[in-house]
């Protein structure tokens, strides 16, 4: 690539990325997070969090497949290196556990400045959306080798469904982070765990639509599959902004 792509493919890659940000963000109005608080878990999130996610994600599948392992020898009807198994063993079982949580470390790690439950939300969503750019950075370095047309679709597409899936599902474990804490403040007990599997249980529900066209024969699957996972990545952004607004209010 040349530096002119280098630079297309960052802006594409987090401008969408920061203008979320900012959108969540102000979604509060009488107590609003500090920018540089929201920025460095954004920057924890697309740094720590993505580099801990490759490792961890890439131990994981050598350790399924090493010699002697249940997938070395085959899994139900799958023969073994299947791609079909490895696309759902990574897309839908491996990668939405691990990402989310590292993600949330990013919510941990700026868990002193937590004064309200929305604001594990704002962080949350902080910690995904940096996860999402250097997400994108990857899916659109590899869309541009194929031509302007490919990387336009990629980068588009990306924008408005990985990246809001990315926040969405951060938020709601940031949610839950924020509230253990502050519970925990008040001597009551709390517990992050169940909003860590409804954030991995959603980002896995969204990848099964990604990649239904490798999963399925029929030929309208990858349309279908696309539809129904903008829209859910969609929906749960709106979702979680009412959410933000509706606390902040009270």
């Amino acid at each position: 690539m040349e530096l002119l792509d280098y630079v297309i493919v960052l802006v594409a890659a987090m401008v969408p990325s920061l203008v979320y940000l900012i959108w969540v963000r102000n979604s509060e109005r009488r107590t609003r997070e500090r920018w540089a608080y929201v920025l460095s878990v954004y920057l924890f999130g697309m740094v720590v969090s993505v580099m801990a996610a490759v490792l961890i994600e890439g131990a994981a599948v050598l350790v399924l497949y090493t010699s002697g392992s249940i997938l070395d020898q085959g899994l139900w009807s799958f023969e073994p290196y299947d791609p079909t198994l490895a696309t759902i063993l990574v897309s839908v079982i491996i990668a939405p556990y691990v990402e989310e949580w590292t993600k949330g470390w990013g919510v941990v790690s700026i868990r002193h400045k937590i004064k309200m439950p929305q604001d594990g939300f704002v962080y949350g969503a902080a910690a995904g959306l940096g996860f999402a750019a250097m997400e994108n950075i990857f899916y659109n370095s590899a869309a541009i080798l194929s031509g302007y047309d490919v990387f336009w679709t990629t980068a588009m597409l990306r924008a408005v469904s990985s990246t809001l899936l990315h926040a969405s599902a951060s938020a709601i474990l940031g949610y839950g982070i924020a509230r253990k804490y502050l519970l925990g403040a008040k001597g009551i007990r709390g517990h992050w765990l169940p909003y860590y599997l409804a954030a991995a249980t959603l980002h896995a529900t969204f990848n099964s639509m990604a990649v239904a066209s490798e999963v399925f024969d029929d030929p309208n699957a990858a349309y279908y599959g696309v539809i129904g996972a903008t829209a859910l990545a969609v929906s749960m952004f709106w979702w979680m902004k009412r959410e933000i607004r509706i606390m902040d209010s009270r």
